[in-house]
């Protein structure tokens, strides 16, 4: 009986959320850009509310007319560079899987939004990476990773996060529309602890009222649907952003440097994000592609990785 009670609680929950006011599904993998290791995949959904939810306004000393809030979940897999090898390789990312459920309540305007966020999650077997990654290789013809049963163990994972963002009012050039998005996002919890600064300028084919935010290093970018809305024909946009990240915790490297890898502490990433957005009616397809260059603390030395993505974005009236 209390099993049955639980599938039926979930079956109303998934029903609610994938019939909910805006929704995307996001897809990251590296292989798309010709690269296999580190940051390898991300699947992320994100549901939000329509504007002036009947929920409790979380920003109540935020003097903005609109409230929505939303939910996220992010699954990540990550993975050392030689996926041949049986045993670990102390020089390198160690295999791990990471999943988190983000809860977030904005107040923002045309112009404006503020955005507070509560996550927890897990790093470790429960994330079910490996047999996802596994699967997947199978499916595409490669060779299956070997080294998972070197994976970080299960540690559970929170934070808080606050997000500001301004977006200019959309400038004329001659059919097309111009704007640029800027947002400032602080991080803090055992997963992730550091800040964002991000800046994106589109271009349009007809003025649009979303956020154009860069997103998080990691992560749905649960901003991009604020203010979605349907389009009578099809139209496009095309966006370029920069972003600085700096990091003080980042579970994955700090917990590998406690068990003997021979890693250093993120210090800060600088990157671009190039993204062709097309609407038709109630949906968005985007695809884009992220460069990422990584430096580490007391190292003159980067990396740089790349990541590629597909986004689809629809609306329920």
């Amino acid at each position: 009986m209390r099993m049955s009670l639980v599938k039926r609680s979930l079956l109303v929950l998934i029903t609610t959320l994938a019939q909910a006011d805006t929704a995307s599904l996001v897809l990251e993998n590296d292989a798309i850009v010709g690269q296999d290791h580190h940051y390898t995949n991300g699947i992320y959904y994100t549901w939000m509310s329509d504007k002036n939810t009947p929920f409790p306004d979380l920003l109540s000393f935020i003097d903005l007319e609109q409230k929505n809030i939303a939910f996220s979940i992010s699954h990540a897999i990550f993975t050392p560079e030689d996926k041949d090898l049986s045993t670990k390789n102390f020089n390198d990312l160690p295999y791990a899987g990471y999943i988190d459920l983000n809860f977030l309540a904005y107040k923002s305007s045309a112009n404006f939004f503020h955005e507070v966020g509560i996550n927890v999650g897990m790093v470790g077997p429960s994330a079910q990476a490996d047999t996802l990654q596994k699967g997947f290789h199978t499916l595409i013809g490669h060779d299956k990773p070997n080294g998972w049963d070197n994976q970080l163990d299960d540690a559970f994972m929170y934070g808080i996060s606050y997000n500001v963002g301004y977006k200019t009012d959309p400038l004329p050039i001659q059919d097309l529309s111009l704007d640029l998005t800027t947002n400032v996002k602080a991080d803090l919890g055992n997963f992730y602890t550091g800040a964002l600064v991000g800046a994106t300028l589109r271009l349009s084919s007809t003025p649009m009222r979303t956020f154009s935010t860069t997103g998080n290093f990691i992560g749905a970018n649960e901003s991009l649907l604020l203010n979605y809305e349907p389009k009578k024909n099809l139209n496009w946009a095309l966006s370029l952003g920069f972003f600085y990240n700096t990091f003080d915790t980042y579970y994955l490297i700090d917990e590998a440097i406690d068990q003997g890898y021979h890693l250093q502490k993120l210090d800060y990433m600088i990157g671009e994000k190039l993204s062709l957005d097309l609407f038709y009616d109630t949906f968005k397809i985007s695809f884009y592609l992220k460069s990422t260059d990584i430096e580490y603390k007391g190292s003159s030395s980067s990396n740089n990785e790349k990541t590629g993505g597909i986004s689809l974005v629809w609306k329920w009236d």
